[in-house]
C-alpha cells in the first residue's frame, strides 16, 4: 500500500486523511504511512477485560453498536445515543444510524436530581470546580451513562489544552479539561473491573468533526470561528431532519422527538424562537455521525487498495 500511496499527490492524501478522521499534517512521506498505519485500526473494534488492569480486544465483536457521542461542558453538556448494524456498516447502502436519546442537562441538576447531593464539597447553589467536587460528578456520570444507555463505543469531545498561537485558554475550558480527564478515567476503570463488559472510548477533536462536515458540504469557506460554524452545523442538522437524511429516529420515541422538534423552530442564530441554543445538541449528533462514516470511508479505503 505504501508504494501506492507514495503515487499520490499531496491534496490527494489529505483529502484520505480527512476523510477517515486522521490528522492532517507532516510532509507526504509522513501522511502516507500515518494512512498505512492507521487504515487497520477500526474506531469500532471494542475491548473487554483479560486480566487485572488489562484489556484486549474482545474475541467476538458485536453485530450492532450502540455509539453515545458527548458534547462537553459541566452547566451544558449534551449526549446523542445512536444505533447503527455492523451490517450497515459493511453495506455498499447509505447508513442511517437510529437516535435513541438526544439530550442536553447541567451536570450539576442532573448530579442533584439524582440524590448525590451531600457528595458535593458545597453548601451553595453556586459549584465548587475543586477537584475533589468534580470527581463525584465523574464518576456517577460514568456509571449512569454505561447503566442506561449501555454503549458499546463513548465518544467524547477533546477539550482545548493548549493555546495554540491563538488567545489564552479560558478558565472554564480548563475546568471542563478536568471534568474530561476524570471521565475517561472513571471509564477505563469501569472496563477494567468488568463493570462495562465490552466497548471502547475515543476523545474526538471538535475541529476536525467540523472540518469534515462543512467540508463534505461545501460549506468551509470562511467558516472557522464559532461564530460562523455553529449557525452551520445547525442548520445542516436541521436539513438533513426536515429530508430524512444521513439519520432516522421514530417519532414514537420522545428521548429522541422532542430534541429533533427544536430544530424545526431553529432562528438565524442557531437558537429555537424562546432563545434555547442548540449548538451543543447538533455537535453531538455530528460527532457519532462522524466516527459511523469515518470507520465506512476507512473500509472503502482499503477495499479499494485490495
Amino acid at each position: 500500500m505504501l508504494q501506492r500511496l507514495s503515487l499520490l499527490r499531496n491534496g490527494e492524501l489529505k483529502d484520505i486523511l480527512q476523510r477517515c478522521g486522521w490528522p492532517v499534517s507532516g510532509t507526504k512521506a509522513v501522511m502516507a504511512m500515518e494512512i498505512q498505519a492507521r487504515s487497520h485500526r477500526s474506531r469500532l473494534t471494542t475491548y473487554q477485560r483479560s486480566r487485572p488492569g488489562m484489556l484486549e480486544p474482545a474475541e467476538k465483536q458485536l453485530d450492532e453498536h450502540r455509539i453515545l457521542s458527548i458534547d462537553m461542558g459541566i452547566k451544558n453538556m449534551a449526549l446523542c445515543l445512536l444505533r447503527v448494524s455492523r451490517q450497515e456498516i459493511f453495506s455498499s447502502e447509505p447508513v442511517t444510524p437510529e437516535i435513541l436519546n438526544w439530550q442536553k442537562f447541567s451536570l450539576y441538576d442532573h448530579h442533584l436530581n439524582h440524590g448525590y447531593e451531600n457528595s458535593l464539597n458545597s453548601g451553595t447553589q453556586d459549584m465548587d470546580f475543586a477537584s475533589v467536587s468534580l470527581a463525584p460528578l465523574a464518576t456517577a456520570l460514568a456509571r449512569q451513562l454505561i447503566t442506561t444507555h449501555k454503549p458499546t463505543i463513548i465518544a467524547i469531545e477533546k477539550q482545548r489544552y493548549r493555546t495554540t498561537g491563538s488567545a489564552a485558554v479560558q478558565e472554564w475550558t480548563l475546568r471542563v479539561n478536568k471534568l474530561e480527564a476524570m471521565l475517561h478515567a472513571t471509564l477505563r476503570v469501569l472496563q477494567e473491573e468488568g463493570i462495562w463488559e465490552q466497548g471502547a472510548t475515543h476523545s474526538i477533536c471538535p475541529q476536525k468533526t467540523t472540518g469534515y462536515w462543512l467540508g463534505r458540504y461545501g460549506l468551509t469557506d470562511g467558516a472557522r470561528k464559532g461564530t460562523v460554524t455553529k449557525p452551520l452545523k445547525v442548520k445542516l442538522v436541521k436539513s438533513w431532519l426536515e429530508n430524512g437524511q444521513n439519520v432516522v429516529y421514530k417519532k414514537s420515541n420522545f428521548l429522541a422527538a422532542d430534541t429533533a422538534s427544536l430544530f424545526s423552530k431553529v432562528s438565524s442564530e442557531a437558537k429555537t424562537r424562546t432563545g434555547e441554543k442548540l449548538d451543543d445538541l447538533a455537535d453531538c449528533l455530528l460527532q457519532g455521525l462522524a466516527l459511523i462514516h469515518w470507520e465506512i470511508s476507512r473500509l472503502k479505503l482499503l477495499e479499494g487498495w485490495e
